[in-house]
Parts: C-alpha cells; sequence; structure tokens
C-alpha cells in the first residue's frame, strides 16, 4: 500500500513522490475496528484526563445513562453518580493516586434520575514517555445481577431458616468428613448430643470425627458414613445417652448434587421426649391389660361371692340357727363381704374412666388405700391409720383419690426397704399466711389435709424440685415409669389443691395433700335394726347365669322369698324357655358376663319380643354410658354383684308390685 503525490515543476517535469503507508493504513484500520468494538459493546466505556474530565465516551454511554455525547464531553465524571457515593469516589481516587488499577461497585444516576448499579474497574492511562493522559473507566450496569443475587439471598435465607427451624442439629460433611455446614438447633442441645462433644462452635472445616471423643463410636461413626458414601443408602440407628437420660436418634443421609455423592448428612434429633410417650403408651397399654384381667377375676370371684354371701345370709336369716353357728356365720359373712370390696377397688382402679368428682369423707378414703397399701407391705413395715376425730370432707373423683394415696403409699414402701413405718393420717387445717401468698389462696381458709409420712431414705435436695417431672425416676429400669408422682401432682391441682413436701435424710418423707374442706350437713342415723326375714312376693322369676353356684344359690333365695323359679344357664337358652312357655315370665334375673350372648343383649331382646316381662341385670362393673344404656333405654334394673339378698328382694318385689 502507497501513497502518490505528483507536484508539477514546469510545463515540462513533475516531481512524483511515493510513500509506503501500509503501516499507517493498517493503525487506522486497527483503530477503526477497536472503535467498532468499543460501539458495539453494551458496556458503557468512557475517557477522562488526568482531572477525571470526560474526553471520550462510547455509544452505550448514550443508551445507559441517557446523557449525549455534548453534556458528557468536558464534564467531570462525578456527575454519573448517585448522592450518597462520595466515599467510594473518595476511595476509588486514592487507589488511583498510586497508578493502580481500580475495581469496584458503584451506584449512578441516569438523566431521568433513576438509579442502578455498575460494576466499575479505572485504569490509569500513561504515553510513550510514561505521562499519565487520563483515565479509561469500564462500566457495567448489574441491576439484573443484583435481582438475581438478592432472589438467590433470599432463596437461600428462605432454606436456611427452615433447616434452622429443624428440631434436630443437622451436620453438613464433605467427602472427607470435614464439616461444611451445621445449622443453628445444635446450640438449643447439650454440648453431648448424638455421640458428639463440641469443645467450641462447630466451625466448617473441621474435622468431623475428632468430635467424637469414644474411640468406639467414632469407629463405628466412621464405618456408617462410608456405607453411604459407597451405596448412597440411608443409615439410621439409636444413640442413648444414659448419663443425661436422654434418647438420641442419628440419621446419616447422602448430600448430591446432580446425582453424585457430594458429601453427607449427619442429623441428630433429641427422641427422648417420644421415648417417654412410648413408654407412657406401654404402660396405658399395661393398665388396660390388667383392666381386662381384673375384670375377668372380678367377674368370676364375684359369682363365687355371692354364693357365699348368699347362702350364709339365708342362714342368719333362720330362726332356729343355733347360736354358736352365728358368730362364725357372720365372721364368713364379713370376710366375704371385704373381699368384694377388695375385688371392686381393683377392678374400679384398673379401669380407665372420665373424672366424676363426688364429695368424699377422706376418713373412708385412707382406710380404702390402706387396705390396697397393705398388700404391697414388706416385712417390718408397719402400716398406722390416724383418721380425724370428726368426717373431713372434700371434692375429689373417688379413683383418683385412691390412685394418688396408692402411688404415694408405693413410693413409701420402696423408700423403707429395711424396715420402717407407714402413716396415713387426716386432720383440718387453716391456711398459714405463707401458704396463702406460696399459693394465692385466702389466709384462713380451711382445708383438708391428708399426710403419707414414711421413715424411709428421705429425699436427696438436689432432686426434690424433680420429683414431680414426667418420667422421672430414681428407680431401677423396670422398677418405674415416673409417672406416680406426676399423676399425684396433676391430681391434686385438677381438685383445687396443693401438696407440700417434707423430707430429710436418712429421716423419712411426709406429702401433705391440702384439699378445699367441703362442709357437709348429715342426717341422723336411726337406730333402728334391719329386718332380718326377707320380703316376700310372688310371680314367676327366670333366673339366667353360666355358673350353677349362682343358679342355685339364686333358686333358692327367692323360692324362699315366694316366687316361682326357672333358671338357665346361658342367653340362648333363657329365650328358648321364654319362647316355650304360654305366659310370659314376671321378671328375669339375668347376669351380664356370659359365654355367647350377653346379658345385656338378652334384655334388649326380652324388652322387644316380651314387654311386659321386667328384667334385673347383675354385674360387679358397669361403665356409666353400659348403666344408661341399661336403665335409661332399656328400662331395666341393676344389681351390683354380690349383692345383698335384702336388697335383691326388695329390688324383685318393687318392680313385680309396680
Amino acid at each position: 500500500m502507497v501513497d502518490l503525490q505528483v507536484t508539477p515543476l514546469d510545463d515540462v517535469y513533475s516531481l512524483v513522490m511515493i510513500r509506503d503507508i501500509s503501516r499507517r493504513w493498517r493503525m487506522e484500520s486497527h483503530a477503526q475496528r477497536l472503535m467498532t468494538a468499543v460501539d458495539a459493546t453494551p458496556d458503557v466505556i468512557f475517557l477522562t484526563d488526568a482531572d477525571f474530565r470526560i474526553t471520550f465516551v462510547n455509544s452505550a454511554f448514550q443508551m445507559v445513562t441517557g446523557y449525549t455525547i455534548e453534556d458528557a464531553l468536558g464534564q467531570v465524571a462525578d456527575f454519573l453518580r448517585a448522592p450518597g457515593q462520595e466515599a467510594v469516589q473518595k476511595a476509588c481516587r486514592e487507589h488511583l493516586a498510586n497508578d493502580v488499577d481500580w475495581s469496584g461497585e458503584m451506584l449512578n444516576r441516569r438523566v431521568d434520575g433513576n438509579h442502578y448499579p455498575v460494576q466499575t474497574s479505572v485504569s490509569p492511562i500513561f504515553d510513550l514517555e510514561g505521562a499519565k493522559l487520563g483515565y479509561a473507566v469500564f462500566e457495567r450496569d448489574i441491576t439484573l445481577l443484583k435481582r438475581l443475587q438478592e432472589d438467590l439471598r433470599r432463596e437461600r435465607n428462605a432454606v436456611t431458616s427452615i433447616i434452622d427451624s429443624l428440631d434436630a442439629a443437622i451436620y453438613t460433611l464433605d467427602s472427607n468428613f470435614k464439616l461444611a455446614h451445621v445449622n443453628s438447633f445444635w446450640e438449643r442441645l447439650p454440648v453431648r448430643h448424638g455421640w458428639l462433644a463440641w469443645d467450641e462452635k462447630p466451625r466448617p472445616g473441621a474435622s468431623f470425627l475428632e468430635a467424637i471423643p469414644d474411640a468406639n463410636r467414632r469407629e463405628q461413626i466412621r464405618a456408617a458414613l462410608n456405607q453411604v458414601l459407597t451405596d448412597g443408602r440411608t443409615f439410621e440407628m439409636q444413640a442413648p445417652d444414659p448419663l443425661q437420660r436422654r434418647q438420641w436418634f442419628v440419621r446419616i443421609a447422602p448430600w448430591r448434587h446432580e446425582g453424585r455423592i457430594m458429601g453427607l448428612i449427619y442429623k441428630v434429633t433429641d427422641q427422648t421426649r417420644l421415648t417417654e410417650l412410648q413408654n407412657q403408651l406401654y404402660q396405658a397399654q399395661k393398665m388396660e391389660t390388667v383392666g381386662a384381667l381384673a375384670a375377668g377375676v372380678a367377674h368370676d370371684f364375684n359369682n363365687l361371692l355371692q354364693a357365699i354371701r348368699g347362702h350364709v345370709a339365708l342362714m342368719l336369716m333362720e330362726e332356729a340357727l343355733p347360736e354358736t353357728l352365728g358368730s362364725p356365720l357372720q365372721q364368713i359373712d364379713q370376710a366375704a363381704t371385704r373381699a368384694c370390696e377388695i375385688t371392686q377397688q381393683l377392678l374400679t382402679f384398673s379401669r380407665a374412666s372420665e373424672e366424676n368428682q363426688v364429695v368424699l369423707d377422706f376418713n373412708l378414703v385412707i382406710n380404702e388405700a390402706a387396705q390396697l397399701a397393705r398388700r404391697s407391705l414388706k416385712q417390718k413395715i408397719t402400716l398406722k391409720l390416724e383418721p380425724s376425730a370428726e368426717p373431713v370432707h372434700a371434692r375429689i373423683d373417688a379413683t383418683r383419690a385412691q390412685q394418688l394415696l396408692l402411688n404415694l403409699c408405693v413410693n413409701a414402701i420402696d423408700a423403707m426397704p429395711n424396715g420402717g413405718v407407714l402413716t396415713l393420717s387426716n386432720r383440718v387445717a387453716r391456711l398459714t399466711p405463707a401458704q396463702a401468698a406460696r399459693h394465692s389462696l385466702v389466709t384462713g381458709a380451711p382445708y383438708v389435709c391428708c399426710t403419707v409420712r414414711d421413715t424411709g431414705t428421705g429425699i436427696p435436695p438436689e432432686i426434690v424440685d424433680r420429683i414431680f417431672d414426667p418420667f422421672f425416676t430414681t428407680k431401677a429400669k423396670g422398677k418405674g415409669t415416673g409417672l406416680g408422682m406426676s399423676i399425684v401432682h396433676g391430681v391434686i391441682s385438677h381438685s383445687g389443691g396443693f401438696l407440700e413436701l417434707d423430707t430429710e435424710l436418712n429421716r423419712g418423707t411426709a406429702f401433705n395433700i391440702y384439699l378445699p374442706q367441703v362442709a357437709v350437713t348429715t342426717a341422723a342415723s336411726s337406730s333402728k335394726s334391719p329386718d332380718r326375714k326377707l320380703v316376700r312376693g310372688t310371680g314367676r322369676v327366670l333366673v339366667v347365669d353360666d355358673l350353677d353356684l349362682v343358679r342355685d344359690f339364686a333358686r333358692t333365695f327367692l323360692e324362699a322369698s315366694g316366687y316361682t323359679v326357672e333358671t338357665a344357664a346361658s342367653g340362648e337358652e333363657a329365650l328358648e324357655i321364654l319362647a316355650a312357655v304360654a305366659k310370659p315370665f314376671d321378671l328375669v334375673l339375668t347376669d351380664f358376663n356370659m359365654t355367647g350372648i350377653s346379658g345385656q343383649q338378652l334384655i334388649r331382646e326380652i324388652t322387644e319380643r316380651w314387654p311386659s316381662t321386667k328384667c334385673i341385670l347383675a354385674s360387679g362393673y358397669l361403665e356409666p354410658q353400659e348403666r344408661d344404656l341399661v336403665e335409661e333405654h332399656l328400662g331395666a334394673r341393676i344389681l351390683n354383684k354380690p349383692f345383698n339378698v335384702r336388697e335383691a328382694a326388695n329390688l324383685i318385689a318393687e318392680m313385680l308390685a309396680s
């Protein structure tokens, strides 16, 4: 590439100059391409002199900022910046004073006043001799990038919040078992949890296995981590801590990214409460089983006791009874009556029932509780009863009253392994100012104070405050559930009372139960002795019971009362007899619990087919809803087995007379 220049000298001669311009052409072409590229980029590029006055802008400058070239040339570049950027600009210029490139973020302002963030790079420009010509500034609008970063930050914070809200400590490990991340829940757990023990805050990069102090456990966890890394299957295990009475559950899962296992997730959950609830469920199931067994035992015992008490009662009614037999028969009757009471207490105690608060004389309550507690007494333990001189009444569910006293008695017996004295006492107490202040009650208010006192080992001071916590127990595994004292506290509180404890090591413990006293007016009892003879009547009675002893006794006492009696050994046989006779029976006396058709089902059938026949259901125990069904819906009456023959005779005579 050449540049040809011809200059005429005269009419004949001319000066011809030929110059090689290949290099200049290449430079101009290069500059043109550079300018084209500068104008083609979406980023803003502008040049300034040494005083930061703009000397050049590219095409994107006007598109992004909204300022024209004429607006920008000659102005100090600071006019592009939004208010509040002074500190950033100052830092930039101080950095550039050392002739070193500067890069950072700034907030710019467009010509319409809108702000937008930019990523800015500023580089000094020098000539061939090294003199500073000015600065080259490159700016990229990062509004979209900022929005994406904010979206990612928001999503990350949401995920972090979700992970931190989980009731578990979650540790993320890389493939070398180095800690990558941990959620905040670990701070709410004891230092030792899930076989881990952190001396300080877990930090990313720390060796996870070094946080497991027990060498055997460490190798067990190492093997589990390697297994999950290898096959990708989740590993789960229980990690109990007997010292802290905690039950931990550990779950090791693979940390996957785009189908690859990048590391591991170690999750520790506190399952102590779940385990406690499971134990509570097991206890409830055991009580349900006890209830079912007690119901069966009560049915069999009640039938036997019915025959014993019934025949004894009939013998005692004989006018020709020798005097030498009267006292032994009365003792037999008293023993059988006491056996009935014990059976009924066990049955009531083991059955779950809705609370039914009634007014009770606590002298009778401690007497019944003592009779039950005697079954658990060990040798060398003496049981004393100290009832108050007058009846002391309080409102409480009868079953729960027995339950709380029996729990306290059992604990007292366990506290006296070498023997001692267990005392149950009652008195009326008026609240002291200190008691009233502690429990927000009225000073001087009358309360029934029932005390269960032992002479045992006492309660150590360090656990006094924990004895009412659910599932807290100092007994050996399998010896207690830790529910007894929490049940005691709950029953007393629900009845409007409170509990005070007096204990001394190696001297004994006293639990003082305070319940609001209820005033009860009792009518004078009649001194007239009951009539020893049975009430007589007439009519045809069908006795239905699957035990021959009870059938024979019922026939005997009903015939002695003047009735015509037939018997049936089952509900099915009773229906056959009823269907076969021309005239319906006047009354059917049936047991409740029988093989095949129950007494309740039999009464329902009789009510529908022979509505004129009266029915009595005899049972040792009925739930409230069963009683309502029999009495309200079927119109029958109920006799509690083992029943008194006089009461039974009176009821039958009353029903047939009506």
